[in-house]
């Protein structure tokens, strides 16, 4: 059962915004999807609430490195008489490489440690809100730690070089040097179940001010047969974050 639960856990970070330390092994991928709906917060009015369709498709390249691809298709709704119609299409498109360098020593004080570089392409129409117009370049780092067999702690420290933090309608929209950082926790409940908390954010300060995300995530994964999760989660946010939302989703390692 232990060993069933450890191997769950180190594809199971959906539906956390907070990222893992574990690489999809050499020569084999890896699949994720969700739906998530967000109710927009006050400042990204006349836009009102935002469905989001992601996919993700992750490859091990090499022994501890992992390339992924990232697309969301969006549907966002505008209140009545917005300058814009409601808009529905393709994202802006995410190219990503994880790097694990340190593998955890689970039974001593060494945690696992990743770096992610990333790249966000104006894929998406700038002119109907579902694309930022932006290129984002953006690293992060992942600390991983595991306590008592059956909890994960997860830290990410980031830095955006370039860009926003905008999909669609959700984040930030100020363009500049962005710090980000994550803290989860994931619990083991059985061989099946994965219940965690997860705290994220973002800020970006210019001359105008400072522009923040705030969210807290509470969620988990079902183990189905076959290889996949079914993911559930409820956030809600403060400041440039969703005020509430859910999302649903699934995972499948073939």
């Amino acid at each position: 059962m232990l060993l069933a639960g450890s191997a769950f856990r180190a594809r199971a970070q959906q539906p956390f915004v907070t990222d893992d330390a574990a690489v999809t092994e050499k020569g084999r991928w890896h699949f994720e999807y969700s739906n998530q709906y967000s109710d927009l917060p006050h400042t990204a009015l006349p836009d009102v609430w935002q469905d989001t369709n992601d996919f993700v498709i992750q490859y091990g390249l090499l022994a501890n490195l992992e390339v992924n691809v990232d697309f969301p298709i969006l549907l966002i709704h505008r209140a009545d008489g917005a300058p814009l119609d409601s808009a529905f299409g393709l994202g802006d498109l995410d190219l990503a490489a994880k790097y694990r360098l340190v593998c955890e020593d689970e039974t001593g004080a060494r945690p696992a440690f990743a770096v992610i570089g990333a790249v966000e392409l104006p894929t998406g129409d700038a002119k109907t809100q579902l694309g930022s117009g932006f290129t984002d370049v953006v690293l992060n780092t992942v600390t991983q730690k595991t306590f008592f067999e059956a909890t994960v702690v997860h830290l990410n420290v980031g830095y955006q070089f370039s860009g926003n933090t905008l999909t669609g309608a959700v984040g930030i929209r100020t363009p500049g040097h962005i710090v980000t950082g994550g803290l989860s926790v994931v619990q083991t409940m059985s061989p099946t179940l994965l219940l965690g908390v997860d705290v994220n954010g973002a800020q970006v300060r210019t001359a105008h001010g400072v522009n923040r995300e705030l969210q807290l995530t509470l969620g988990g994964s079902l183990r189905l047969p076959r290889k996949m999760t079914l993911d559930f989660a409820f956030l809600a946010g403060r400041y440039d974050s969703p005020r509430y939302g859910i999302l649903l989703g699934m995972t499948y390692s073939p």
